[in-house]
Parts: C-alpha cells; sequence; structure tokens
C-alpha cells in the first residue's frame, strides 16, 4: 500500500513539473517584465573597460542612452554587435549615447572582445554585478533605453537587431535632435 502511494506520489509531482516547464516555456523571454521599465534609470559610476577612468550615468543627463549588457563568452552578445556597431556610427555625432556594460567577465576577456569585434563606445565593467541588479538584468545580452528625462523607456531581452535599436532610439528622441 505505502509503495503504490509512494508511486502515485511520484507520478503526481512529474506531472506537474511537466505542466510547469510547459507553461513556462510557452512564454516568450522578450515579454518578461522587469520593475525598472517606466522608472528613474538606477544611477551609478563603474569603471571604464580601457582603464580611461569611471563613467557616470549622470554625465550623459538630457541625452538618449542606450545601455547594453553584455559579456565576452555570450554567443548570442556577438550575434548583435555588428547592429550596435552600425547604430553607433549613425548616431554617434547625436544626442545619444551607447554604453556597454561587461557582466560577470574578466576584464582580459572583455578588453578583447572589444578589440576583436570593433566596440567603439564607452563600454564600464560591472564587477560585483550591483548595477545589473538595479536594472533588472534576466540575462544577457539584454539593452535598456533610457530617455532624455533619466526614465527607462524600455528594454530588450536577447539579441537585438538595428531597427530594434533605432526604433528604442526614436521613440525617445526629442522631435528637435531628429
Amino acid at each position: 500500500m505505502i509503495g503504490r502511494l509512494a508511486r502515485a506520489g511520484i507520478a503526481l509531482a512529474l506531472v506537474a513539473l511537466i505542466v510547469i516547464l510547459a507553461l513556462a516555456f510557452r512564454r516568450d523571454p522578450h515579454d518578461i517584465r522587469t520593475g525598472t521599465v517606466g522608472k528613474a534609470a538606477p544611477a551609478f559610476t563603474l569603471s571604464r573597460l580601457d582603464g580611461a577612468g569611471p563613467i557616470s550615468l549622470s554625465q550623459y543627463a538630457g541625452k538618449v542612452v542606450v545601455l547594453n549588457f553584455w559579456a565576452s563568452w555570450c554567443v548570442p552578445c556577438k550575434q548583435e554587435n555588428p547592429a550596435l556597431v552600425r547604430v553607433y556610427e549613425r548616431y554617434r555625432m547625436s544626442d545619444v549615447v551607447i554604453i556597454g556594460v561587461l557582466y560577470q567577465d574578466s576584464t582580459d576577456s572583455g578588453r578583447s572582445y572589444v578589440r576583436d569585434l570593433g566596440v567603439l563606445w564607452p563600454t564600464v565593467v560591472d564587477d560585483d554585478g550591483r548595477v545589473s541588479l538595479s536594472y533588472g538584468v534576466f540575462g544577457i545580452p539584454e539593452t535598456y533605453f533610457i530617455g532624455p528625462d533619466g526614465v527607462i523607456a524600455g528594454r530588450h531581452i536577447g539579441p537585438i537587431d538595428e531597427q530594434t535599436l533605432v526604433t528604442g532610439i526614436e521613440a525617445i528622441r526629442p522631435a528637435a535632435a531628429r
């Protein structure tokens, strides 16, 4: 009798696990909600990957900031990099700033990635992960769009393409700057 109850309990637990996993995998990871969108972007000051001193989010007040969390070991990060390069070239002399944030990676690996993939925008190192945590980073790559008012206007989870970057930027860019 106890053996039969134990088997029934195990079978029930397996069915419940399968149902939970099936429901979880039906969700689009791009739809994962965060409490940070619509709120003021968490302030930070982090060291530049190239060693040229710190960068603070506050120094870009009044600009559109695209904050991209990445790592050298992240294959989707490498896939999205050409789109980031093109968008950087498009906006580099404007009111739009891209900042890369090295996430859970070594500085040496990050420097090699930046050098090898042609990353020219400022990149900082989130050594202890506090900035990533404050933004609600779920996994990388993740990209946040911060308006000139300092409010997080949007978030994209996963590799981002050029059109999504441009659309996100233009949606929060002041009309006079276009």
